[in-house]
């Protein structure tokens, strides 16, 4: 494990990074964080092999960045200090791509107290090679934990899960507001319980990606297409692109205003999306915007996602509706 003191801070103030009033986790140990009492869509295993690298070489370069920080108080002399450390003879018998990883490590380890996004494994302090898990090894652990995220919560709500036993229970997710509904059961109260417990939270969007990432290459892209305009419009304008209808001007609501230029004008002052991408943001949405003009948007269904669940957890369900592709129509 890392060292305890490991965490994100930038000492040196350096201009374009983040800038915490305290430490923060990097986002590499965000990425592998261990969630237990509430469903995360991607979890990532500690038993992988970059984990247990990055783990060893903050270990590794913790003191040395403490000793660093000590000795230069301004970032021209620690680069000054470090660029002749690593071309020194002392590290002739290291190659080129040895060095540089070296250098790299010790340099973020010493500017913000740890590896941000992680380490350069080409690092020789590492005896092994790192090697990333298969995708199947990654969904099979991220689908185990999704189970057991969903288990706990339940189990926590107070509800008992071998009400289940013997039961065909579905989880349906509405895509534009992540709103969980349970289908499949007359028994109103148990759909109830189960519902409560998983709309909490983040619980059920979460639970909407964990579905969406793992069946996506099989959704139909016209279903994708639908939901990423309407989400992109939603989240920049809080307005829904389905009250709106195709015109010879494009997409025009009851009130004669025009999808397209609202989202120009809610994008100004919108916190969604970054001021630097908001030009790129506004182009890709004309874009898909201009694509489902010329298509009858009315057929394409939207993008509702479905889980079984059972006694013993979780389990794949198919909507054929959503998953076939005859009616792609999409270039």
């Amino acid at each position: 494990m890392a060292v305890e003191g490991t965490a994100y801070y930038n000492y040196y103030n350096i201009k374009g990074r983040y800038s915490p009033k305290t430490p923060q986790i990097p986002s590499w140990k965000k990425e592998y964080a261990v969630t237990t009492d509430e469903v995360r869509s991607n979890n990532r295993s500690q038993d992988e092999d970059a984990y247990k690298a990055y783990s060893k070489l903050e270990d590794i370069y913790y003191s040395v960045s403490v000793r660093n920080r000590e000795k230069y108080s301004n970032v021209d002399d620690l680069y000054t200090y470090l660029n002749e450390k690593y071309n020194s003879s002392s590290f002739n018998r290291y190659s080129y791509e040895e060095k540089k990883a070296m250098y790299f490590n010790e340099l973020e380890m010493t500017l913000y107290g740890c590896l941000g996004g992680g380490g350069n494994v080409d690092d020789p302090h590492l005896s092994q090679k790192v090697c990333d898990p298969t995708d199947s090894e990654k969904q099979v652990y991220n689908h185990n934990m999704v189970n057991l995220q969903v288990r706990n919560i339940l189990t926590n709500s107070g509800f008992d899960l071998s009400l289940l036993s013997q039961r065909s229970v579905v989880l349906k997710i509405d895509p534009f507001y992540y709103k969980l509904s349970v289908i499949g059961l007359e028994d109103t109260s148990i759909s109830q319980q189960i519902e409560q417990a998983l709309n909490s939270s983040n619980n059920a969007k979460q639970l909407f990606y964990h579905i969406l990432n793992s069946n996506a290459s099989g959704i139909s892209k016209d279903v994708l297409a639908k939901y990423r305009a309407l989400k992109d419009f939603q989240n920049v304008t809080g307005l829904d692109l389905r009250d709106f209808f195709v015109t010879q001007d494009g997409f025009v609501n009851a009130a004669g205003e025009n999808a397209l230029e609202l989202y120009k004008e809610y994008l100004k002052s919108s916190s969604a999306i970054p001021s630097e991408f908001k030009g790129v943001a506004y182009g890709y949405f004309a874009e898909q915007l201009g694509k489902l003009a010329k298509m009858d948007v009315s057929k394409i269904l939207d993008l509702n996602l479905e889980i079984g669940l059972g006694e013993y957890g979780l389990y794949n369900v198919t909507d054929e509706s959503i998953y076939v592709s005859h009616f792609d129509t999409m270039v």
